[in-house]
């Protein structure tokens, strides 16, 4: 079997997320600008994203603490907003506060907000320490390595960073997005959800 072109694909996934860290403008990022322009993420080509309407892949990943975290856990109860995120991603962590705000503002009133997050374990620390700083008001998952592929993004189609999922009660995907989304925007797609 030949892994090269899935290490390729791995490979340039961190490229782009180290791209979008090191190339977006200070003042300009994933949240709307007063001029209501977006970043432009950079995403690797040829992948296709989930779209509304498909059934949301389940998977099993741990959180920071070693938390086991299972989608299906959450059908018929929750529905679930997943942001993929990457600690070298400057939009990323620019969204960050706006994914806050939604997890703390929505708590209790079925949607469960969870970091899906791509560097690895090794990144821990750093993390770790991110969230504490930031304080970061919402369960951080780690995205892993299954063989050559990503247990989580790589089903969803996440050719980029930031990018997001709203599924539904039912297990179905509602909204999805790489690149910027506004709080407005996200609270019209939970609003939806939620009904």
């Amino acid at each position: 079997m030949n892994l090269r072109p899935q290490k390729t694909r791995i490979a340039a996934l961190l490229l782009v997320v180290a791209a979008a860290a090191v190339y977006a403008p200070a003042h300009s990022f994933a949240q709307e600008s007063k001029s209501s322009s977006f970043t432009k993420i950079p995403t690797v080509k040829g992948i296709e994203t989930l779209k509304a309407g498909a059934k949301a892949p389940d998977f099993k990943v741990q959180d920071l603490t070693g938390k086991e975290f299972h989608l299906a856990s959450s059908a018929g109860k929750d529905a679930v907003l997943l942001f993929f995120w990457s600690f070298f991603c400057g939009p990323c962590r620019e969204e960050m506060p706006m994914i806050s705000q939604m997890a703390q503002e929505y708590r209790g009133k079925g949607l469960q907000v969870l970091g899906v997050n791509l560097d690895g374990r090794e990144m821990k620390k750093a993390i770790d320490k991110f969230v504490v700083t930031e304080k970061i008001g919402f369960r951080i998952l780690f995205d892993e390595l299954a063989g050559d592929a990503f247990r989580v993004a790589d089903p969803y189609g996440v050719g980029g960073t930031p990018a997001l999922f709203l599924i539904d009660k039912q297990g179905v995907v509602a909204f999805g997005i790489v690149g910027a989304v506004t709080s407005e925007q996200l609270k019209a797609e939970i609003a939806k959800v939620l009904k």
